[in-house]
This record gives C-alpha cells, sequence and structure tokens, in this order.
C-alpha cells in the first residue's frame, strides 16, 4: 500500500503555524501556514459521509492518527463522492512537488465568474497539459502596522487541462520572493519549500494560451 497522503503530512509539519509572504512584481500575500489546512487543499474532505463531517484539525487529526494508507483513503471518497476520485488523486500527486517548485510559478487573478471558489487570487505552474492551481482568498484589513499581518489564506488546490479560471486575468506576475518570518529576529528571510536552491527555468514567455472553456464548477473545492 502507498501513503503518500501521511508522507505528506510528515514532510508539512515543519511548517505547522508559520508566517509566509510571497511577493510577485506587484501582488503580495500574507500566509499562515498550518497542518489545519492541508486536508482540504489535498482534497481529503471528500471522505466525510454524510453522517460524519471532519474538517480542519478533526479531519487532519482523523487521517494522521489513523494512519490511513491512500488506498484506504480512495476507498472512503469512492463510497462517499466517487466522482471526485481524479481530483483527488491529482491533487495528491502533484502538491508536494508544486509547493517545492512554487517559486516557479505565476500569479493570477481568478476570473473565473461560475463558481463556488473565494480565491480572488491563484498561483499558477503548468506541467505538460495540465495547469496546476493553488487558490489565495485576500482580504483588506483594517491594520497594516501588524507584522506579520496575514491578510490572505490558501483556500484551495486543484489541476485543470484548461485555462477557465485565469482566462480574463489583467496579470501575469512572476514570483519575485518567497519569504518566512523569523521570530526571534522579528523579520522576514529567504525561505523555500525545498532544500535546496530552486533555478528559476520558467517559460520564457508565460502566456494565456486560448484553450476550449468548460464548466468545471462540480470539480472545485
Amino acid at each position: 500500500m502507498g501513503y503518500k497522503v501521511q508522507k505528506i503530512f510528515k514532510w508539512f509539519e515543519q511548517f505547522d503555524k508559520s508566517d509566509i509572504k510571497i511577493k510577485g512584481q506587484t501582488k503580495e500575500f500574507d500566509i499562515e501556514l498550518g497542518n489545519k489546512y492541508l486536508p482540504h487543499l489535498l482534497g481529503l474532505q471528500y471522505t466525510n459521509g454524510t453522517s460524519s463531517i471532519k474538517k480542519g484539525s478533526k479531519l487532519y487529526e482523523y487521517i494522521a492518527g489513523s494512519n490511513f494508507s491512500d488506498e484506504e483513503i480512495f476507498k472512503k471518497i469512492r463510497k462517499n463522492n466517487p466522482d471526485k476520485i481524479d481530483d483527488v488523486e491529482k491533487r495528491i500527486n502533484t502538491f508536494q512537488e508544486f509547493m517545492e517548485n512554487i517559486e516557479k510559478s505565476y500569479i493570477l487573478e481568478q476570473t473565473h465568474l461560475n463558481t463556488t471558489i473565494k480565491s480572488n487570487y491563484l498561483i499558477v505552474q503548468s506541467k505538460g497539459e495540465e495547469f496546476l492551481h493553488l487558490g489565495i482568498k485576500q482580504n483588506q484589513i483594517a491594520s497594516f502596522d501588524i507584522i506579520p499581518k496575514k491578510d490572505s489564506w490558501l483556500e484551495t488546490y486543484f489541476s485543470r487541462n484548461n485555462i477557465t479560471y485565469f482566462q480574463d486575468s489583467k496579470i501575469i506576475e512572476e514570483i519575485k520572493g518567497l519569504y518566512k518570518y523569523n521570530e526571534e529576529k522579528e523579520r522576514f528571510e529567504s525561505f523555500t519549500f525545498n532544500d535546496k536552491k530552486i533555478e528559476k527555468q520558467k517559460d520564457n514567455d508565460f502566456s494565456i494560451p486560448m484553450k476550449k472553456k468548460s464548466n468545471n464548477r462540480g470539480m472545485e473545492r
């Protein structure tokens, strides 16, 4: 049996309760990372049946504490939300690599109107014919003298073979910096999700290609 979900949980533990900053050319996001957010990004909420719904920390503790294998997780999804199985598999198979190479991504506006997601920005990587989307919801906060201000949160993560969610974006910004807040020094310092230095070998000209629109609303969140 494979235990990729459990391995992702173990890998992500080092970032729990970390405050990070993602900077583009004009856009900037202050985000708190947390184990409790991870199950939703991986789509593990689809293991829930109608009689017992677990979210956030409770869902994380349930999956991690039970040490479920990937197949045991997929079995629950096939039972409770069979139409989500392919989507969840894609999330699980790509999430860690995406985060470890997030510096190679681009920031775009989330412009899909017929959607249930709340993200107003997307961090996007292309992988073959697929586009990997990390959804960020940014809110305006009253006081900007709070450091770190945590004005954004990671809402969702998904893969699509179309550009529906960012085709009308007016911005395409490279990620210029990734930083983590050092509590002892009270400042942000350069940071990476990967132990190795990321060589930013991106496409020289990332553009929004013209592809057939499709309605993916049922595969969101």
